[in-house]
C-alpha cells in the first residue's frame, strides 16, 4: 500500500491494488491503470511519473511514499465492487504528453477526483 500526500506532507488517500482509497480507506474515489490516475468521473485526471501525481496541466496534486505504518489489510469485496464499477465506466484511458511543472494545484485531490 502507498500513501498520496499533500503539499503539506499530509496523508490525503492511500493506493491499494490500483485503487485510490479515501484516507479512512472506506471509500474507493479513483483507480490507476498503468501511470494515468482516474476519478469518477471516469476520465485520465493525470498521471503519475517519479512518484509524484500530477493534472494533466502538469501541476503537483501529490507525492506518493510506501505505506510503513503497518500491514496491508486485504480489500474488501465492497470496495472491490467499487473499483469495478469504475473501471467498467471508463471509455478513454488515455492522455496527451503532460509538461510537467513544479508548481502545486491549488486543487485537492479529492476534489479532482469527484
Amino acid at each position: 500500500m502507498y500513501k498520496i500526500l499533500n503539499q503539506d506532507k499530509e496523508t490525503v488517500a492511500y493506493i491499494q491494488n490500483m485503487m485510490i482509497l479515501n484516507k479512512k480507506r472506506e471509500k474507493v474515489i479513483g483507480l490507476v491503470i498503468g501511470d494515468c490516475f482516474f476519478g469518477n468521473d471516469n476520465k485520465v485526471i493525470g498521471k503519475i511519473i517519479d512518484q509524484t501525481v500530477y493534472l494533466l496541466n502538469g501541476e503537483i496534486i501529490g507525492l506518493i511514499e510506501t505505506n510503513k505504518d503497518k500491514k496491508d489489510p486485504a480489500p474488501k469485496k465492497g470496495l472491490m465492487l467499487e473499483a469495478w464499477d469504475i473501471l467498467s465506466n471508463i471509455k478513454s484511458h488515455t492522455s496527451d504528453w503532460i509538461t510537467l511543472s513544479k508548481k502545486w494545484s491549488k486543487k485537492s485531490l479529492s476534489d479532482v477526483l469527484q
